[in-house]
């Protein structure tokens, strides 16, 4: 590790995270090594004085401390003067001075990056639309960053990582704090395919604010924003402001029900000029033109062409048929026979731990059950969500609007 990223360690144990006010210091010096020398050899002249104890606190003996702790845990640093700190974040208002992540960041600022939010109760309209446009983006090589709330933050790192994308979810907490509770499984799912950020200390709980401050983040590290449901007073929506703040592409899943108040943000931000998202050629035709070396042109979303000319990149035009313009005297009626759903097959059990058989044989047993069936109808269940989780991601499993779940 570098004396810079210490020196970045001790500005963030000094000030915090997400405070503006260590800007104002280093605006007044050349490098976070300059200010780290002057202020810890006594020079107060730039620190506030609420801010002086804070810095008498900030020690080497803890931020070694904090390193260690990283190193244990297998968090990784990055810095604001680290290469690979992402240009995204360093061009925002009040940037991060240091991440905290599990996995790692790789290529974010010439990545196609959709930032996905949305209610933590969606309907089942919502549920279904986010899961298929989710993983379509993920299969054209769009990654994914979300919150890792439950509702259509899970959906979209789930359906992200179903589809073979990249991944990343930014917390509003330290990243050994258990949030959301039972979430571990979530985590190291997206650390594997991705990173879990954070610019808070590694066991720093979660407040309301920290929610807002997140979000500047998960809006930054993204080319645009889609809100997939959200009412006036969801939290999507400040992801949507600091998206707008940031030059950001706002992007919405249209509602389904004007009148449904679990809408209303969509349909004002809709109103504003956010883009409409009818499926995910909509988005994707924001930015495949000059992103074309990041996306992957042999999924099938790209071989697809509507009346708007969007695609159809991979398919020779082919001649239009040549119509019959004779009628006959008496036609018949055309039929149209109803598609026949296919039955899903039955999943494979042969893999599973004992507890995790009897969840899903009891699943299969009752067609949609809530969690809370479960955790009273399933013996020996420790870890029921992180189970349910795990699943999912199989495959094995989906869950439904309402904690339900299915086969």
């Amino acid at each position: 590790m570098t004396e810079s990223t210490k020196h970045w360690l001790w500005l963030t144990l000094a000030y915090g995270p997400a405070n503006s006010r260590k800007w104002n210091l280093m605006s007044h010096y050349s490098s976070v090594t300059e200010a780290y020398e002057h202020v810890t050899s006594g020079d107060f002249t730039n620190v506030l004085p609420q801010d002086r104890k804070s810095f008498e606190l900030a020690t080497p003996a803890k931020i070694d401390e904090l390193v260690s702790e990283c190193e244990k845990q297998r968090i990784n640093i990055y810095s604001y003067d680290d290469p690979e700190f992402p240009d995204r974040l360093r061009e925002i208002y009040n940037p991060p001075s240091v991440l905290f992540t599990l996995g790692r960041l790789e290529s974010i600022d010439e990545s196609v990056i959709i930032t996905a939010v949305g209610t933590r109760n969606p309907d089942d309209y919502s549920r279904a639309i986010a899961s298929r446009l989710i993983r379509e983006l993920a299969h054209a090589g769009v990654t994914i960053a979300s919150g890792c709330a439950s509702g259509l933050d899970s959906v979209s790192l789930v359906s992200a990582i179903k589809g073979g994308g990249r991944v990343y979810t930014v917390m509003p907490c330290g990243l050994l704090c258990d949030y959301p509770r039972n979430s571990a499984a979530m985590k190291k799912a997206v650390s594997a395919h991705g990173a879990v950020i954070s610019e808070y200390l590694p066991h720093s709980g979660s407040t309301a604010l920290n929610f807002r401050m997140r979000n500047r983040i998960l809006s930054a590290i993204g080319l645009g924003t889609l809100i997939l449901q959200a009412g006036s007073s969801s939290g999507s929506l400040s992801t949507a402001a600091f998206a707008l703040s940031q030059g950001k592409d706002i992007f919405c899943i249209p509602p389904h029900n004007l009148y449904d108040d679990s809408y209303s943000g969509v349909i004002s931000l809709l109103r504003d000029g956010a883009i409409p998202v009818f499926d995910s050629r909509d988005i994707l035709n924001e930015y495949y033109s000059v992103y074309a070396h990041r996306l992957n042109y042999s999924a099938d979303v790209f071989s697809q062409r509507s009346e708007s000319g969007l695609f159809g990149i991979n398919k020779q035009a082919e001649p239009a048929p040549v119509r019959q313009t004779r009628r006959k005297a008496n036609p018949e009626p055309e039929e149209h026979p109803e598609p026949i759903a296919k039955p899903r097959p039955a999943p494979d059990l042969s893999g599973l731990t004992e507890e995790r058989r009897r969840i899903v044989e009891y699943i299969l047993s009752n067609g949609i059950v809530l969690f809370d069936e479960i955790a009273e109808n399933v013996d020996g269940t420790t870890d029921l969500e992180t189970s349910l989780t795990e699943l999912e991601l199989d495959g094995i499993i989906r869950s439904l609007s309402g904690n339900r779940y299915t086969v």
